[in-house]
């Protein structure tokens, strides 16, 4: 249990002991001394005594701008951060105040921070009293190699949107999220400070999975959920969605502050411990999938703490967000779960107006071209919401909650099955516009379980969102409110990982090049994608014989591999191994083996695109 010192509440005239120390700048280095490129660095500054319990997250505001060697500037919001390690410590008081940022160059770095003060300063993007603490401090580093390997997305650097259907990291290769999107209580964990309930729930299934190089904080804590990353890792499933804030929601039971009512008190020392848990994220290459509030609290901190449609407390939680994690390497900011459903009590859905200052306000907070989503809900009412959002420049693509089996209730004008044609219809409709969303289904919802819920969800869910040209979270229904056993569902994970490994391994390179194109394959129910005339990629739901139109694609010829997704058998050589185009349609031949069963299939022009990684 934490306890606060309660110091005097800190007032806009009144500053508590500054020190005259210059700031530390903090990270893993090399060998030579300097940073580790693509490596979190902190920037440590000595400033106003404070606590918890006070004004100190409404009145103060520290910015620092990053100057890099190529001469690009980046403005990152810093945070309070106690003592400068709560996530041991469980500290609630200190002086340190902290920027964290990610360094894309190596080389001379230069930095300058900006801290002011003022009645809810912190709400807003500029203005406030300066002159106090840090203000106007500056100082430089040297940002060095970095020495990663395999899957830590450090290795490809910071993922962004650019302008495409796929997020792009640093190194160049585009990024197919295939993850899990249950539970969404993952934060809900019993090892976090400051977190009620589930005292005993701390992923014991998963203690096995920590190993001794891994992270614990305070006393040996967090190895339950460390390993369960560890353990989601290994099956190749690269993201977790998750809610950071469902005070009076469905779990009720994770936010950012120090009780569900306490929007004002940020609980450093926890949010130092899920620093501990989303680095571990990026170093087993997961993606960070913050959802910020959910249908039955949409417009809570608007409620609490007035000011319209937008309220101070949420522009706050979004600085205090972005300030602490925004530096890892692959994050989706999603504004909010159901977010056209109405909830219960005093609820209402947000308005379109709300939605697009959300976006625009996330988007002016984070230094990099994170994705930014939002997520629909009732499944299968998408028109009450994402046309309204097509075309606008902050928000980045939907968070789709759709139907993937037949619910005993379905609603009125919903669909069932429609994961591959809602995919492929955002796709469309969004190019059309001129900025390219980044096209997920999040949340595909199975109604009652089917008796083989693992291929259904491969067959509707998975390649069928692939195959439209976008991504997929897997939904475990019930058990999205509750900590499970993952293992539970080991056959669904595996699914989706090795969907996950099969793309990012082979078509990482090329694949924002492809387009949904159903057309090129025989079959009503076989989908496919290619950039005609060199790569190609065909999914044979009920296998088959597997007929592709080359005709696009005069005298090239292209090598054939098919790769079964139920095993994650590395792909095989076909029978013929390769075929010419310019012919019309071409026979690839039949599966290796069990013909009747789903099967993928990828054509490469042999001239043009360099062979399987």
């Amino acid at each position: 249990m934490k306890l606060h010192s309660f110091l005097l509440p800190l007032v806009l005239l009144s500053v508590f002991s500054l020190s005259a120390f210059a700031a530390v700048v903090d990270g893993e280095k090399n060998a030579d001394g300097s940073l580790k490129k693509w490596h979190r660095i902190e920037v440590v500054f000595d400033g106003p005594r404070a606590d918890e319990a006070s004004a100190t997250f409404r009145d103060f505001r520290l910015d620092v701008t990053f100057t890099s060697p190529s001469g690009k500037e980046y403005q990152v919001a810093g945070f309070f951060d106690a003592d400068g390690a709560p996530a041991k410590s469980s500290a609630t008081s200190g002086s340190k105040w902290k920027a964290r940022f990610t360094a894309g160059e190596e080389g001379d770095w230069a930095y300058q921070a900006s801290f002011v003060t003022g009645r809810n300063v912190a709400a807003k993007l500029t203005g406030g009293s300066g002159g106090t603490g840090p203000d106007g401090e500056t100082g430089t580093f040297r940002v060095g190699s970095q020495d990663k390997t395999g899957k830590d997305f450090r290795v490809k650097g910071k993922l962004q949107y650019v302008g495409k259907r796929y997020l792009q990291f640093a190194d160049g290769d585009f990024f197919i999220k295939l993850g899990a999107n249950s539970p969404e209580v993952l934060l809900e964990y019993g090892e976090f400070d400051g977190t009620p309930g589930h005292a005993k729930d701390l992923y014991s299934p998963n203690l096995g999975d920590w190993n001794l190089s891994d992270p614990t904080w305070g006393d040996d804590k967090g190895k339950g959920i460390i390993g369960l990353v560890n353990y989601l890792s290994s099956l190749g499933v690269n993201s977790h969605y998750f809610l950071c804030m469902n005070a009076y929601g469905d779990g009720k039971e994770a936010w950012p502050w120090t009780g569900a009512d306490n929007i004002d008190i940020y609980d450093v020392s926890k949010l130092g411990q899920w620093e501990v848990l989303f680095t571990h994220f990026d170093r087993m290459g997961l993606m960070i999938h913050f959802q910020i509030s959910e249908s039955e609290n949409t417009n809570y901190l608007e409620s609490k703490d007035g000011n319209g449609e937008f309220s101070d407390a949420r522009k706050i939680l979004y600085r205090e967000l972005v300030a602490r994690f925004g530096h890892h390497m692959a994050i989706t900011w999603n504004i909010g779960e159901e977010n056209q459903a109405a909830g219960s009590g005093i609820e209402t859905p947000n308005t379109h107006s709300q939605r697009r200052a959300f976006a625009t306000r996330i988007r002016a907070l984070t230094p990099y071209q994170d994705h930014i989503s939002i997520h629909n809900g009732p499944a299968g009412r998408f028109d009450d919401i994402f046309p309204q959002l097509i075309g606008f420049e902050d928000i980045t693509g939907p968070s789709l909650q759709t139907f993937l089996t037949k619910p005993k209730r379905a609603r009125k004008g919903s669909s069932v099955l429609s994961n591959h044609a809602e995919v492929k219809r955002w796709v469309a409709e969004s190019e059309k516009s001129g900025h390219p969303w980044v096209v997920a289904v999040d949340e595909p919802w199975w109604g009652r379980r089917p008796d083989k819920l693992a291929d259904t969800l491969r067959k509707e869910a998975v390649w069928g969102a692939v195959l439209a040209g976008g991504q997929m979270e897997f939904y475990a229904g019930g058990d999205d409110v509750k900590h499970i056993d993952y293992r539970k569902y080991e056959d669904c994970w595996k699914s989706v990982g090795i969907a996950a490994q099969f793309l990012n391994e082979n078509l990482a390179g090329e694949v924002a090049d492809m387009s949904p194109n159903d057309a090129l394959v025989s079959g009503n129910e076989n989908w496919a994608m290619a950039n005609e005339g060199n790569t190609y990629l065909l999914y044979l739901k009920n296998g088959g014989e597997a007929i592709v139109d080359l005709s696009n694609a005069k005298e090239q010829q292209f090598s054939v591999h098919w790769f079964n997704p139920r095993t994650g058998e590395k792909m095989m050589k076909g029978n013929p191994g390769t075929v010419h185009g310019g012919t019309g349609r071409v026979s690839l031949g039949s599966p290796p083996s069990t013909s009747e069963r789903d099967w993928v299939v990828l054509l490469r022009n042999t001239a043009a695109v360099a062979e399987y990684r």
